[in-house]
C-alpha cells in the first residue's frame, strides 16, 4: 500500500512538471496574455522534473512488489514488452524525452509537444496499464496527457508569483478559466468513453481492471474525481462573468487539483 501511495504521489509530481513543459509549448505556438502571466510559474514547475526522475528510483527498485508480471508468467504475445530491464530503460527514455522537449520548447514547440505526447503514451502504459497485465487501454495515454495538462494549469493558477500584476485583465482570467474548463471536459469525455466501451463489451480483460475500482470502497475515489474535476468546474466556470474572477478561478483550480489526485489514486491504489 505504501508503495502504491508513493506511485500515486510520483505520478502527480511528474504530471505537474511535464504538463508545464507542454503548456509552455502550447503558449509558444498560440501566444496570448493567458500564458504570459503563467510562464514564470511553469518554468518553476519544470524544475520538478529532475526530482521526479530521482523519485522513480525507489519504484524501480521495488518494481517486483508493484507489478505482478515481473514474478509471474504472462502471455507470450506480451513477453517481449513486460520485461523488468526493458521497463527501466523505457522509464529512463520517457524522462530523457521530456528533458529534450524542455530543451527545445522555445525553438521547436511543435516538436516538443509531439515528443511529450508520445512519451505520455509509453509512460501511461508502463506505470498504470501494466499494473493489470491482462488489461488493455488505447486511451490511457491521452487520459494521462490531459491529466498532466490539468495538473500544471491548476497548480500554476494556485501559485502566487513573486510580483502579482494588479492590472491583469478580467478577459485574461476568463481565457484561463475557459482552458481549465475545456481540459476538464476533455478528461471527463475520455474516461467516460473508456468506461462505456468496457461496460458495453463486458469482456474479462476489461472487467479485471474496473471491478476492483467500482465494486469496492475505492469507487468513492472515482465519484470524488468526477465531482471535483467535472461538476465543480462546470458550476464555477460555466458563467462567463464568474470565470473572470480570480477567487472563483482559483477555487476551480483547487477542485481540479484534488480531483486529479483522487483519479490518480483510484487508478493505482487498488
Amino acid at each position: 500500500m505504501i508503495l502504491h501511495a508513493w506511485l500515486a504521489a510520483w505520478l502527480m509530481v511528474t504530471g505537474a512538471s511535464v504538463g508545464a513543459i507542454a503548456w509552455q509549448a502550447i503558449h509558444r505556438l498560440t501566444g496570448g496574455a493567458w500564458g504570459d502571466i503563467l510562464a514564470a510559474r511553469w518554468r518553476t514547475l519544470r524544475l520538478l522534473l529532475p526530482v521526479a526522475a530521482l523519485a522513480a528510483v525507489p519504484l524501480l527498485i521495488d518494481a517486483p512488489h508493484l507489478f505482478p508480471w515481473i514474478n509471474e508468467p504472462v502471455e507470450a504475445s506480451r513477453d517481449w514488452y513486460l520485461d523488468y530491464a526493458f521497463l527501466v530503460w523505457r522509464t529512463a527514455g520517457c524522462f530523457i524525452a521530456w528533458a529534450v522537449a524542455w530543451r527545445f520548447v522555445i525553438r521547436a514547440p511543435a516538436a516538443s509537444l509531439i515528443v511529450w505526447l508520445f512519451a505520455c503514451g509509453v509512460f501511461a502504459n508502463d506505470w498504470i496499464v501494466s499494473l493489470t497485465p491482462a488489461w488493455r487501454s488505447s486511451v490511457m495515454g491521452l487520459v494521462v496527457a490531459l491529466g498532466q495538462l490539468l495538473l500544471a494549469l491548476a497548480v500554476a493558477l494556485l501559485m502566487r508569483a513573486r510580483r502579482e500584476s494588479p492590472d491583469v485583465s478580467p478577459t485574461t482570467h476568463g481565457d484561463q478559466g475557459s482552458l481549465l474548463f475545456a481540459a476538464s471536459l476533455g478528461w471527463a469525455y475520455l474516461v467516460g468513453i473508456d468506461y462505456l466501451t468496457a461496460w458495453m463489451a463486458d469482456l474479462p480483460s476489461e472487467t479485471i481492471w474496473y471491478l476492483p475500482r467500482t465494486q469496492t470502497p475505492w469507487a468513492a475515489l472515482a465519484v470524488a474525481a468526477i465531482v471535483l474535476q467535472l461538476v465543480v468546474p462546470t458550476v464555477l466556470l460555466l458563467s462567463r462573468t464568474a470565470k473572470t474572477r480570480l477567487p472563483v478561478l482559483r477555487t476551480a483550480a483547487a477542485s481540479v487539483l484534488l480531483g486529479q489526485a483522487c483519479h490518480v489514486a483510484w487508478m493505482v491504489m487498488p
